[in-house]
């Protein structure tokens, strides 16, 4: 079943039971440096050592995170933490994977040879510190981080302050990737690279809508979710991938007035009046498994977008988990793939490092 906010509440609930025993050791580990520590216990994350005038003070919903110096062993909890991160040149030295995107079976403490959509920007493999939902603590204590990135559970903040300066990440309805890359470039002294990196999404948005123009001043489109046929979700324009297609000059058509992802049954789907459907296949499901399911369910088939030829399926992973500016990048080059003939197909665009 697609994420909804409810669900990845239920998902970080899990985690914090799943680790409690792991939390409590690493908090009797650090409990002597904590002790008298009074910036420390009011939120303070004061783990990072500099002089004061190479010291930068982040502040977030779980405190403010002062960084001195520049940070040279990263860990990316999330892959959204690591989109942002090879955005600005920096390779982590380890990274959480989500849980659905793992590819193989990694061990905690190895190093990750292979991960979905932007495994090709890396070039020093991280080790393997676990999944955002269950990170094991003890080997991102293993790696000596001098700075966790992520979007970060706030009960797991107090432990990984304990061990570097942690940078949490606010969720995706809460702030934009672009502010987040804004905040890393502040922590990272790379403030010019992220402000030319957000010129630079901005510049691929003017020329894909130019291109895509022809399509989008024709075409309602309806953005889904599913992981099976009775599990399927509408994604507004107030979703990220909702977002970015509205940005492209695309009119995302809805069941109802409400906002970011609405559940919506089979039957209702014929219901909504729309020319062009994508559809992530989310939950643990392939884009292959959720397309053999539409071919073989008589409703789905019924739509008429599915006679038309213009259902369209690709991957949750890419279009909703990821969450920064390289799936963006990836996502821009994949709607034009789609949805336009190949002699207007637009030449690659290489990210800048």
């Amino acid at each position: 079943m697609a994420p909804t906010a409810q669900r990845i509440k239920k998902d970080w609930l899990h985690a914090q039971v799943a680790n409690k025993s792991l939390l409590l050791a690493t908090l009797t580990l650090f409990s002597i440096a904590g002790c008298g520590n009074p910036a420390s216990q009011k939120g303070v994350d004061t783990s990072s050592v500099g002089s004061e005038a190479s010291c930068r003070s982040i502040q977030h919903r779980s405190g403010v995170t002062r960084i001195c110096d520049q940070a040279q062993r990263v860990v990316a909890l999330d892959p959204h933490a690591l989109d942002l991160l090879l955005t600005l040149g920096i390779q982590p030295v380890g990274y959480a994977e989500d849980r659905r995107a793992l590819v193989g079976s990694p061990n905690s403490g190895e190093p990750t040879v292979q991960i979905k959509y932007l495994g090709d920007r890396v070039t020093q493999p991280p080790i393997h510190v676990g999944t955002w939902q269950t990170p094991s603590l003890e080997a991102i204590l293993k790696l000596k981080p001098d700075l966790i990135l992520g979007r970060i559970e706030p009960s797991l903040y107090p432990p990984l302050a304990k061990i570097a300066p942690t940078l949490p990440l606010e969720p995706s309805n809460q702030e934009r990737w672009q502010d987040s890359l804004l905040k890393l470039g502040k922590a990272l002294n790379r403030e010019v690279q992220a402000q030319r990196k957000i010129e630079q999404h901005q510049q691929r948005i003017a020329i894909a809508r130019n291109k895509l123009k022809p399509i989008t001043q024709t075409s309602k489109l309806l953005l889904v979710a599913v992981s099976a046929t009775n599990q399927i979700e509408v994604f507004t324009d107030t979703t990220y991938a909702g977002g970015l297609l509205k940005d492209l000059g695309f009119q995302l058509v809805v069941p109802t007035t409400n906002s970011g992802e609405i559940n919506i049954s089979l039957e209702a789907l014929p219901q909504i009046n729309a020319d062009t459907i994508i559809v992530m296949a989310s939950g643990n499901s392939t884009v292959e498994q959720v397309q053999k399911e539409w071919s073989k369910n008589p409703i789905l088939q019924s739509l008429p977008a599915s006679q038309a030829k213009r259902v369209h399926f690709v991957d949750y992973q890419l279009w909703s988990r990821i969450e920064g500016p390289i799936a963006a990048e990836l996502i821009l080059k994949q709607v034009q793939e789609l949805l336009l003939p190949a002699k207007a197909l637009l030449p690659n665009v290489e990210t800048e490092t």
